[in-house]
């Protein structure tokens, strides 16, 4: 369902794409497209996991440390970036991928994403998205709607 995906060419960061249809198990575990899997193995690092808009966001290590620093780098942040700070990094779970290449999504990142059973991996450059598959399906209708 895809491309695969690609590490840049001087080295430097990940980029992913492609779309990818999974399910999460009883327990909140789903297995990563083998594509992401491979590179967010090669880290050095567990990913990261946290809130994105309607969506779950996975960064790598590297990928969230600069995250983290832009939110952090204010003396004294205003009320935007607290609030972006409480959202993405108060939400934020490490994202240890297990030797069957599962990940396992905490229960309220899950309620966040109104995710349940059939998911939406999505490779969106630096990032993966989850989405709940009705939700993608929705979003992309929208999109393609506007673009017209």
């Amino acid at each position: 369902m895809g491309p695969p995906s690609h590490r840049f060419a001087r080295g430097r960061g990940c980029v992913f794409f492609g779309s990818h249809e999974h399910v999460l198990d009883d327990k909140g575990r789903t297995s990563l497209p083998k594509e992401f899997r491979d590179i967010l193995k090669r880290e050095k690092a567990d990913p990261w996991l946290t809130l994105g808009a309607s969506c779950l966001q996975i960064y790598t290590a590297e990928e969230f440390a600069k995250i983290q620093a832009r939110l952090t780098e204010d003396a004294l942040p205003d009320g935007e970036i607290i609030r972006q700070q409480r959202l993405t990094l108060g939400n934020a779970a490490r994202c240890k991928v297990d030797a069957q290449g599962r990940i396992l999504v905490p229960p309220t990142l899950r309620k966040y994403a109104s995710l349940e059973r059939d998911i939406v991996f999505t490779g969106r450059g630096a990032l993966i998205e989850v989405w709940d598959r009705a939700l993608w399906k929705a979003e992309m209708d929208r999109a393609r709607a506007e673009s017209v």
